[in-house]
């Protein structure tokens, strides 16, 4: 994980709930994930500072919005919010949304015209915010909480009153938007599939507290992690950077932690970013690497780990490349004819799922 722009230490007490949530958050997207009503909005509003009964410490970099004594307001935590219902002002344009903003900023910030280029705002300018469409309303209260100029962007479930289309163009912006502005977002999710897509970090909450933190790809390799993601079975996140095209057969090279892997349906310039899903479904082991095969990725792994379940099926866990981890599930009769035990080498065809594209 990047260092730590963000940490927090918060108690609050009322009626029939309690939050006592710690954590650290750093750089990109922090999905802060959990069942409805186990406190994330409520913990998002605490580091906005419109809690004011919580108590604890808030500390940003060498900062503190909250501690023994100092009690930061809102408007001087640099903050910028983002909520379900986008809370624009109707009486002004989508233009008159973003000038507010801009005219009260204090410090840096983006510059106006690359944010309504970032969101595709252009067309929207002169419309008054009471015609303009969920997602079009979303965009613009986007932009309106990156023009004033914000050290971290809080954003509470955006997304949960778009339809799936409208819902997969906005996320694509957002997950665009700590490396365009370099600003930190906490993103309050119940969604596993936004998880899966937006995060980098994941933090995530029960019944007022942060149960689990860390990095997506540790946090998804883990059993854990599974069944709070609804996963189903086995699986990783792995992310892939581009470094070729093979335009003859429609296949893009990906350079990752496991070594190159060859994927179809995306066609991307050099330096891009692929995130990719593998479920223990997508796994198939072998003695030795096929000759021929219409899978396109075969790689060499180890057992790492070794899970016999109820059913008598093996849980195998392996490792691949440099700190790649991968899961299959195979039968105990399969289990036997591979020889199957910590440190054997084996071959595995891999089938990796696109789930998220940035450039």
């Amino acid at each position: 994980m990047s260092a730590p722009v963000l940490r927090f230490d918060l108690q609050l007490q009322r009626p029939g709930f309690a939050l006592a949530a710690q954590a650290s958050i750093g750089d990109g997207i922090s999905a802060l994930f959990g069942p409805s009503g186990c406190g994330k909005t409520t913990l998002l509003r605490a580091l906005a500072g419109l809690e004011k009964n919580a108590v604890g410490v808030i500390e940003h970099g060498e900062q503190v919005w909250q501690g023994r004594g100092v009690f930061a307001p809102s408007h001087r935590r640099g903050v910028g919010m983002v909520f379900q219902d986008t809370r624009l002002f109707r009486h002004l344009s989508a233009a008159g949304n973003l000038d507010y903003a801009l005219a009260r900023r204090r410090g840096e910030g983006p510059d106006r015209d690359e944010v309504i280029a970032a969101l595709g705002l252009a067309s929207l300018l002169e419309r008054s915010a009471s015609v303009l469409s969920g997602g079009e309303a979303q965009r613009v209260a986007l932009g309106r909480a990156l023009l004033a100029g914000p050290a971290v962007l809080l954003l509470d479930e955006p997304l949960a009153a778009l339809d799936p289309p409208m819902r997969e163009d906005i996320l694509t912006l957002i997950r665009d938007l700590p490396r365009r502005f370099a600003i930190p977002i906490v993103y309050v999710t119940h969604r596993p599939d936004e998880v899966l897509t937006l995060a980098d970090q994941v933090l995530t909450m029960n019944a007022g507290a942060i149960v689990e933190q860390g990095h997506l790809a540790s946090v998804s390799a883990q059993q854990s992690g599974w069944s709070q993601l609804n996963a189903g079975e086995p699986m990783v996140i792995w992310e892939g950077r581009v470094v070729a095209r093979d335009n003859e057969w429609g296949a893009t090279t990906l350079a990752t932690d496991a070594g190159r892997l060859r994927i179809e349906g995306v066609s991307l310039e050099r330096g891009a970013w692929v995130r990719l899903k593998l479920a223990s479904q997508d796994v198939v082991l072998l003695l030795e690497p096929p000759l021929a095969t219409s899978a396109l990725n075969t790689i060499a792994v180890s057992v790492a780990g070794v899970d016999r379940q109820a059913d008598g099926s093996l849980r195998v866990r392996l490792s691949a490349g440099q700190r790649a981890t991968l899961w299959a599930q195979i039968s105990g009769q399969a289990a036997a004819s591979l020889r199957i035990e910590p440190g054997r080498r084996l071959h595995a065809l891999i089938n990796p799922r696109v789930i998220g594209v940035f450039d």
